[in-house]
């Protein structure tokens, strides 16, 4: 099992397999969430995600969009957060304590990058989500 946590640690959480890639959101939404460029995430299923710790205490946000995220009410982690539509957690890789061992694999979004991003030349890039191959 791979652990993940927030800042704090208040937030804990463990991953029992990682199939799918890292992909990184380049949306205006994500920059403003994560305060950066992007956000690096992983999409698993709900039977290999469990919350060890805290969950009773996570808070969330919901834009009039629909975004939302889930996060630490102490520390302000941004938190994973369960895709009832897909049956998946989102989990943002930068909260797990060790490398899942999974690479990156797609740019999305990247329409709407910042700016002043670069981007690495070998990873796929969408220019909307994962629909707009």
């Amino acid at each position: 099992m791979i652990t993940g946590s927030c800042l704090c640690g208040a937030m804990q959480f463990g991953v029992t397999d990682f199939s799918s890639a890292i992909f990184k959101c380049h949306c205006s939404k994500c920059r403003k969430a994560f305060g950066g460029a992007s956000s690096a995430a992983a999409l698993v299923g709900l039977e290999h995600f469990s919350w060890l710790q805290g969950e009773e205490g996570v808070r969330e946000f919901q834009c009039e969009s629909g975004f939302k995220r889930r996060f630490c009410p102490d520390c302000g982690s941004i938190l994973p957060q369960f895709l009832p539509d897909h049956q998946l957690y989102w989990i943002p890789v930068g909260l797990l304590d060790s490398d899942p061992g999974i690479p990156l694999k797609h740019h999305i979004h990247v329409d709407s990058k910042a700016g002043w991003e670069i981007l690495d030349a070998d990873t796929r890039r969408l220019g909307e989500g994962f629909g707009s191959a």
